[in-house]
């Protein structure tokens, strides 16, 4: 859920949409202020609410889901075996496998990794989502100048007067064609 929400939040920022710090907005010749906001606002939903291509390999076996055959050091000196094997341990801590106390620190930081790549693409993937959303509805994304983004930069974030000032930016026909991001494969 919370993945969810930071991803409307940022939506939403992108669609009327740029925080301080960005360098693009987006906007469309013509369009209301209420279909402005709900454009953004819908396409933000669909952007955060839509299935990840995870396969929900990453959620509990540690590298790519798989806890099989590893093979780890017992406590108290006995024969390692596999995680389907019975433990070597003079204490028995009901079973070996890849999350017991003396997993090997180099396979934590893989299965860290490997799950931090997967955030970073399901994130990549939302941004892609939105912007494809953005598009179809008819929006542009556009370059703020330097004085749009201190300007930008002086209007408090979620305030009025800022989304209005986005809004009057992205409804500019000017702006929208000398601003415009050139279209990836253009």
């Amino acid at each position: 859920m919370k993945s969810i929400l930071s991803a409307v939040f940022a939506a939403l920022t992108v669609c009327g949409c740029a925080s301080s710090s960005q360098a693009t907005a987006w906007g469309k010749e013509g369009v209301s202020m209420l279909d402005y906001r709900l454009d953004g606002g819908q396409c933000a939903v669909i952007a955060a609410t839509a299935p990840t291509e995870s396969n929900g390999d990453h959620a509990a076996g540690g590298l790519s889901g798989k806890n099989e055959t590893t093979r780890l050091p017992q406590a108290g000196g006995g024969e390692s075996t596999s995680s389907s094997g019975a433990s070597g341990s003079a204490f028995p801590t009901g079973g070996s496998g890849m999350y017991r106390d003396n997993t090997n620190i180099d396979t934590v930081a893989r299965a860290a990794n490997q799950s931090q790549a997967a955030e970073v693409a399901n994130n990549k993937a939302r941004t892609a989502r939105l912007k494809n959303c953005l598009t179809e509805r008819g929006y542009t994304e556009f370059t703020l100048t330097p004085e749009q983004r201190a300007k930008l930069a002086t209007l408090p974030e979620g305030s009025t007067e800022r989304r209005e000032y986005l809004y009057k930016l992205g409804t500019d026909a000017a702006v929208l064609k000398s601003q415009a991001v050139p279209k990836q494969g253009s």
